[in-house]
């Protein structure tokens, strides 16, 4: 991606906003290290290729059939939306309709949607919160995208509505023990089992996602995943005043 951007343009801030709106980099900007600026977070930085093992949503390229149609008859191709393949994103925003995929495109090998036409399956919304989580995260993107400064508030935020320090020590991880279950209770299993492996499968020991996402200690290298930002944010979605946006009324498909 950044070979193809410094060919497109050699402007930083102009190959940020491609970036930015162009590829599913948004939700990224939640793991944003404090002392980084938006434009300055190009990758996740050391992350081995198992890095998505520990995530159990949809990994594979996704497309919208009504969105593929309108393509091929404005431009005679379809291209892939970044929007699509946004975590955990199952249905088409626009059209309201689910997204489509194959088992080829785990990996894209550069087809297009229209390739995948008749040979691909619709994805299915199987439990409550994954269409809670459609308007989520799209709006949650959008977010990012209009505002990418605010990603840098959001885990002031969360740790001053949890009572939390700024700081976070390894003696305060009895009190993310107590949270993570009200998080367990309030998300349910069904959730984080769609999200992570690891409670997908049921086996083994279940990671302490808040503690994962806020504390800062890790031992992998690299930035942490968004997913586990989204997760965490999805449990305070009615709580946070800072997530007022996720509420708001929209009159077009997906609200």
């Amino acid at each position: 991606m950044r070979e193809t951007l410094d060919i497109i343009t050699p402007e930083p801030d102009k190959q940020f906003a491609l970036r930015l709106n162009h590829t599913p980099f948004a939700p990224w900007l939640l793991s944003l290290p404090g002392s980084m600026a938006p434009h300055e977070l190009k990758e996740a930085s050391h992350r081995p290729n198992t890095e998505e093992n520990p995530f159990q949503v949809d990994r594979r390229w996704k497309y919208c059939p009504n969105c593929m149609q309108i393509h091929k008859a404005k431009f005679g191709v379809s291209y892939w939306r970044a929007t699509h393949q946004l975590p955990g994103a199952l249905i088409c925003e626009e059209h309201g309709t689910p997204l489509h995929s194959h088992d080829e495109l785990r990996y894209l090998a550069f087809k297009l949607p229209h390739h995948y036409l008749h040979k691909s399956q619709a994805l299915v919304l199987e439990a409550n919160w994954q269409h809670d989580w459609q308007s989520f995260i799209y709006r949650m993107s959008r977010q990012l995208q209009s505002n990418p400064e605010w990603a840098r508030n959001v885990a002031h935020c969360m740790k001053s509505y949890l009572g939390l320090e700024r700081v976070i020590k390894h003696t305060h991880r009895v009190r993310f023990g107590g949270f993570f279950e009200c998080m367990k209770e309030d998300l349910g299993q069904d959730c984080l089992a769609g999200l992570f492996t690891r409670f997908a499968r049921g086996n083994g020991r279940q990671p302490n996602i808040l503690w994962l996402t806020l504390s800062g200690y890790s031992q992998g290298k690299g930035l942490r995943h968004p997913l586990y930002w989204l997760a965490c944010l999805f449990w305070l979605r009615s709580a946070l005043p800072e997530l007022a946006f996720l509420h708001e009324h929209r009159s077009d498909h997906g609200s």
